[in-house]
C-alpha cells in the first residue's frame, strides 16, 4: 500500500477533508509532491449563486476531495461523493460547475456534464501547478417564466461553454 502524508489514506477512491484544517494550500503541495495523477475538489455544496457582476455562492460549505485521480475521474464519481457530504438523497435538479483556475465566478464557470467537460476539467491539472480545482454544487429549480431559480430568485448561472476562450488565460 502506498504511503500518503500525515496519515491521509484514501477511501474507495477518494479521502475527504474539512475546509477547518489547518494548512490547506501546504496540504495539497504535500499529498501530491510525487503523486502527478492525483488532484483534489475543493467541493462548494449546500448554498447557491449569487447574481451577476460580482457572483457569489452563497450560504454554503466547504469540504475538500483529495486522492482524485485524473484519468479515472468522472462526472458519475461526483454522484457517489455528493452523499459523503451528509446529504441523504440526491435531487434530480443537481448540477455541477467548476471554475477554471485562473477565472472568477462572473467569467470562469463551466458545467460539470459529460466526459468532454471531464476532460476539460483534469486538462488544468498540473498546468502552472495546478492540483486544486474548485466544483460548485447547486440544486437548480428553475420558473419557467422568467427563468430565474426558485429558492435563490437569481437567474440560472451564466457558463462558458466555448473551452479555447478559457484555455488562453493561461
Amino acid at each position: 500500500m502506498t504511503n500518503f502524508p500525515d496519515g491521509l489514506y484514501p477511501r474507495a477512491r477518494f479521502q475527504l477533508r474539512s475546509v477547518n484544517e489547518p494548512g490547506q494550500a501546504e496540504v495539497v503541495e504535500e499529498l501530491y509532491a510525487d503523486r502527478p495523477e492525483y488532484f483534489s475538489l475543493k467541493v462548494y455544496h449546500g448554498g447557491y449563486f449569487t447574481g451577476m457582476p460580482g457572483r457569489a455562492y452563497d450560504y454554503g460549505s466547504i469540504t475538500f476531495v483529495d486522492f482524485l485521480k485524473v484519468h479515472e475521474f468522472t462526472v458519475s464519481e461526483m454522484y457517489l461523493i455528493y452523499p459523503e457530504f451528509g446529504y441523504g438523497f440526491i435531487p434530480r435538479n443537481l448540477r455541477f460547475y467548476f471554475k477554471h483556475p485562473v477565472g472568477d465566478l462572473d467569467t470562469g464557470l463551466f458545467p460539470l456534464r459529460n466526459s468532454e467537460d471531464v476532460t476539460l476539467l483534469t486538462s488544468y491539472i498540473g498546468v502552472n501547478g495546478v492540483r486544486e480545482i474548485e466544483l460548485y454544487v447547486v440544486t437548480e429549480e428553475l420558473n419557467e417564466d422568467t427563468g430565474k431559480d426558485v429558492k435563490s430568485g437569481t437567474w440560472r448561472p451564466h457558463v462558458r461553454e466555448d473551452a479555447p476562450v478559457c484555455r488562453r488565460l493561461f
